[in-house]
């Protein structure tokens, strides 16, 4: 009896020093700390473990008793506790940490694949643990399961004919995890090209898309959605493709109808082109239609951002050269094998490079005293605003003052911008990491130059985009009703700023603007009806 009352005595001592750590001592340190990682985990491990050592201890101390070889039913019933706190836990452990911060990682991440794999995980993990602690349970119990599993395996092939759409549709979505074709919050076309739908999420079973056009969700089977050839609206950038087909007097002089169209189309200020071009005519062939105090608030907001745009522009364009120059060099120096003084004139370029991008070394000591050189924003006053990280942010802010946009654009837009500067920021220190521990036997450091421009022009933004110049077209001469005369059809090819912005509506906003406008000034210089 007295090793029973000791064992209680240390069970009891335990668990006061685990309570006054987990509950008192560890949460103030914990707090302290920027993530929030450890203090979830504590949250979710403080109570059950306080349990599990009760359950460990009751049943070591009932052992003195000899109490559980005339009592079997306590052991079970503490085995079975013990089996049911610890998936309890690992349950809880996969989701609110181990998910909740892949998810995070993904929102970070550029990689498609984690977008759609986390969901999976999430519905597939939790279920696991619990038929996995469910089996070990019952096994505790006394409950023999092998029969259950070997009459399982015997009803395979009956369950796999029963649920062979469930399957399909269960594979289906892994063949979209395995090469999918989109993030989510991306925007797709499906295949009548007449709906545009959010990608939302990848379940097991169903494909949960968002209806910009009928402003509600569909649930698509996966068999039926991996069929169907999806068009990514938004790779491989935001920019929307659209065209118009305008009708003007089969008299009208070509040349002149196509002058009028190609500038209006350029002064809209949601339109990509030739900055300088736009600049020129925003004044002049913007707004005419209309006499609305917005369009003068559009003006300023647009003037503003098209010049913010044009000095990022330049600056992009002074980073690429940089880079292509170094890139050179580099395949110079490689020729005959890098050695130290060679490694020091490019690490003092790319240092160069990096300070226009706006990111100074910085030097931080480990717990070894051992130097970890890393690279980080420059915020010293006067060097943000001149550095691409600076004229980025100036740009969406000043993207921010159209009045078109509407409450959730002002959060999507900065959010999306941010999270393109830290991948830059992650890029250039994985470049820099490199360059740090370079070896003179190193002949492939050109095309970790060259594969940064590659990124930087299709995934970050482009320094100029002259295929997405306006294109102003002559189709042919036909007959459009009601009017009996035949009639000159230009088509009219643009690209919008971003699909994304105005709930997925900027594109039809800016078409039926530019049908009105274009029509006006050519029935204003006689060339239209």
């Amino acid at each position: 009896m007295s090793k029973f009352f000791r064992s209680i005595a240390i069970v009891g001592s335990i668990l006061f020093v685990v309570y006054f750590f987990t509950f008192v001592l560890l949460p103030l340190w914990f707090r302290r700390l920027s993530s929030d990682l450890l203090i979830t985990t504590l949250k979710i491990l403080r109570i059950p473990l306080l349990l599990l050592i009760l359950f460990i201890g009751l049943k070591v101390s009932l052992l003195n008793l000899d109490l559980l070889g005339a009592e079997p039913w306590i052991q079970i019933a503490l085995t079975a506790l013990i089996i049911i706190t610890v998936t309890y836990v690992t349950s809880q452990l996969l989701t609110q940490v181990i998910i909740y911060y892949l998810k995070i990682y993904a929102e970070k991440s550029e990689a498609l694949w984690d977008d759609v794999l986390i969901p999976i995980l999430e519905g597939v993990l939790p279920a696991l643990t619990y038929i996995v602690g469910g089996s070990f349970l019952l096994q505790s119990l006394g409950i023999n399961i092998a029969g259950l599993w070997v009459a399982l395996g015997g009803a395979t092939f009956i369950i796999g004919f029963a649920f062979k759409d469930a399957l399909a549709n269960l594979l289906s979505g892994l063949v979209l995890l395995i090469d999918t074709p989109f993030q989510f919050g991306d925007i797709i076309a499906l295949s009548d090209g007449k709906k545009l739908a959010i990608v939302k999420k990848i379940g097991l079973r169903v494909t949960h898309l968002y209806i910009v056009n009928e402003h509600n969700d569909m649930y698509l089977p996966n068999a039926a959605f991996e069929k169907q050839a999806i068009v990514n609206l938004t790779r491989p950038t935001p920019h929307y493709y659209d065209y118009l087909e305008i009708p003007t007097l089969s008299t009208a002089e070509a040349s002149q109808a196509a002058q009028i169209m190609e500038n209006i189309v350029l002064a809209h200020p949601d339109i990509t082109g030739n900055i300088d071009k736009k600049l020129e005519l925003l004044e002049q062939f913007y707004g005419c239609s209309t006499s609305e105090f917005m369009d003068e608030q559009k003006k300023i907001a647009a003037r503003n951002k098209l010049i913010a745009e044009q000095q990022l522009n330049n600056k992009l364009q002074e980073i690429e050269n940089a880079f292509e120059a170094l890139s050179d060099k580099i395949s110079d120096f490689e020729d005959q094998g890098l050695d130290k003084n060679e490694i020091m004139i490019i690490t003092n370029d790319y240092l160069k490079i990096c300070q226009i991008i706006g990111l100074v070394e910085n030097i931080a000591h480990n717990s070894k005293r051992k130097k970890k050189s890393f690279l980080e924003e420059d915020n010293q006053a006067g060097s943000e605003e001149e550095s691409l990280i600076g004229l980025v942010r100036n740009w969406y802010l000043a993207w921010l003052t159209d009045p078109c946009l509407i409450k959730e654009d002002h959060k999507l837009l900065p959010e999306e911008w941010e999270l393109k500067i830290e991948l830059l920021k992650r890029k250039v220190n994985q470049l820099w990491k490199k360059l740090n521990n370079l070896s003179v036997d190193e002949t492939r450091l050109d095309d970790s130059f060259k594969n940064i421009i590659t990124w930087i022009q299709e995934r970050f933004k482009r320094s100029q985009t002259d295929w997405q110049e306006p294109k102003i077209w002559v189709q042919e001469i036909k007959t459009v009703p009601p009017i009996s005369d035949p009639q000159k059809i230009f088509i009219v090819k643009f690209f919008v700023d971003d699909i994304k912005l105005e709930h997925c509506e900027r594109g039809y906003r800016v078409k039926n603007e530019l049908y009105c406008e274009i029509m006006w000034h050519l029935r204003n210089n006689y060339l239209s009806r």
